[in-house]
Order: C-alpha cells, then sequence, then structure tokens
C-alpha cells in the first residue's frame, strides 16, 4: 500500500526538485535486474524508484534502520528488507536470490554504506555474489544531489536538483558465472564501480 501510494504521489512532486533522469532507456524492462547505485543519503531509493516509476524496488537497508517499529513498518512498506552489514547475512542472500529469481528489481550498494558524496568508496563483493549467482544482468546507477536534499544528520529535505543517472547493463559470461571465489566476487564489483565512477565523471562533466 505504501509503495503504491508513493508510486502515485512522488512523481507529482518531482518537479521542485528539478529531477531529471538520464539513460534508463537501457535498464531491462522486465526480467530481474540489480541495480548498483552510489549512496549519499538516505533518498536515494525514492529518487531511484521515481526514475523507474513503472516497475516496483526493492532494497536492501541495515538492520538498526528497523529497529524502531514506526520507521521500521515505513520502510517495509517501502519493500525493504534488513540486512546484517559486516557478516555473511544468508537470510538476506536468499531474500536477494529469490526476488532476482521471480524478476524483480533490486537496489543494492555497492560501497555497503553512505558516503561523504565527495568520492566513491570501495566496492564490497556482495553484489558480485549475487550478480554471478542470479546470472541477472547489473545496471550501474549514479545519483548527483541528494546528498544536498536529505545530507547526513538531517532529517527534513530541502529542495535540491537531483539527477539520477544509467548506465548500460552488464552482463556477466557464462564462464564468470560459473567462478566460485571471493576474489572473483570482489572483481566483479570492482568492475560495477568503474562503470558507477564513469556514470560520476559523465554527471560532474554535465554540471559543469
Amino acid at each position: 500500500m505504501w509503495y503504491r501510494a508513493l508510486q502515485i504521489f512522488l512523481p507529482r512532486i518531482m518537479p521542485l526538485f528539478d529531477f531529471r533522469v538520464v539513460g534508463k532507456e537501457g535498464v531491462p524492462p522486465t526480467e530481474g535486474v540489480i541495480l548498483a547505485a552510489n549512496h549519499v543519503s538516505y533518498v536515494d531509493p525514492l529518487f531511484i524508484g521515481v526514475a523507474l516509476v513503472e516497475r516496483q524496488l526493492h532494497f536492501l537497508a541495515k538492520e538498526e534502520l528497523f529497529r524502531s517499529p514506526l520507521f521500521g513498518s515505513l520502510i517495509r512498506g517501502l519493500h525493504a528488507f534488513p540486512v546484517r552489514r559486516g557478516q555473511g547475512d544468508t537470510g538476506a542472500i536468499r531474500q536477494c536470490l529469490r526476488l532476482l529469481a521471480e524478476g524483480e528489481m533490486l537496489l543494492m550498494f555497492p560501497e555497503g554504506t553512505r558516503g561523504d558524496g565527495m568520492a566513491l568508496l570501495e566496492a564490497e563483493g556482495g553484489i558480485g555474489f549475487l550478480a554471478a549467482r542470479s546470472g541477472c544482468p547489473v545496471v550501474p546507477v549514479y545519483v548527483q544531489g541528494t546528498d544536498h536534499v536529505l545530507p547526513r544528520g538531517k532529517r527534513i529535505p530541502r529542495l535540491r536538483p537531483v539527477t539520477v543517472y544509467f548506465g548500460r547493463p552488464l552482463r556477466l559470461a557464462a564462464e564468470t558465472n560459473r567462478k566460485e571465489s571471493r576474489w572473483s566476487y570482489r572483481q566483479l564489483s570492482e568492475q560495477v564501480m568503474k562503470e558507477i565512477v564513469a556514470l560520476r565523471v559523465r554527471a560532474h562533466s554535465a554540471a559543469s
């Protein structure tokens, strides 16, 4: 219910943020997809979800955010589900693989936590693992401006321009999918981060 309500409401207020979307035509329209995005603000999933409003988005959120009954209920209604950071959370992994097998869209943040908006953090290996296990395409995403809409430590959003850039889908070769090592998963994650960096360069060039 919450998700459907926001699908209707949020697109109507996006012009207030001078909201723009670049490259979404490359996102597969129906199959299971992993969206790999930079992360600078708690509102990142909202803007990415509105950019792809035709589909429903599921995303991982740190377990601590679900400890508040009210906020936890809200983000669950927005299709978030908890993950224990720094641990091998097999329950969250199974949930991700199930959603992808059902043709759903899964948003992940390869950096694992929010950055400062100045530089991208090193990728963790989880997204490479899921890409290899699921065989689903990975679409790099760069979100620009959300760190000004809701900066770290703030609770009230501000009206600032936001642009979401989508890169080309990365489809892993069959021989890559069969690799079963932490090293190979991290290599895949780093490949995704390189594409996000390229989108970041593109965004900054467009802004200058």
